[in-house]
């Protein structure tokens, strides 16, 4: 019995790094259907085709996952924005201490 996963819903690549060809993508799609997320390694082949790695994540893209994970890159997000601030008002005071 062959097992097949529906069509990607959504797919961005949001990192990529060129010197170990690789590619970070954030994927929805359907399998039996539930709706997952993905966070997921992907490689260059042989053929020069983005193939899927093992490396990664996936979960039901549920309500609770989906709070939470919004939840996890505003404060991500809210940080970033704050240290820039305190580097930009306290850089003097900051290459003092450290």
């Amino acid at each position: 019995m062959e097992i097949h996963e529906e069509p990607t819903v959504y797919e961005r690549i949001i990192h990529y790094d060129p010197v170990k060809d690789h590619q970070v993508r954030l994927t929805l799609n359907t399998f039996r259907g539930i709706e997952y997320l993905h966070l997921r390694k992907y490689y260059l082949d042989f053929d020069e085709t983005w193939k899927p790695s093992n490396e990664g994540v996936a979960m039901p893209i549920d309500l609770h996952n989906s709070k939470e994970l919004f939840s996890g890159l505003v404060e991500i997000l809210s940080l970033a924005e704050s240290q820039d601030v305190i580097k930009e008002h306290f850089a003097e005071l900051i290459k003092d201490i450290y």
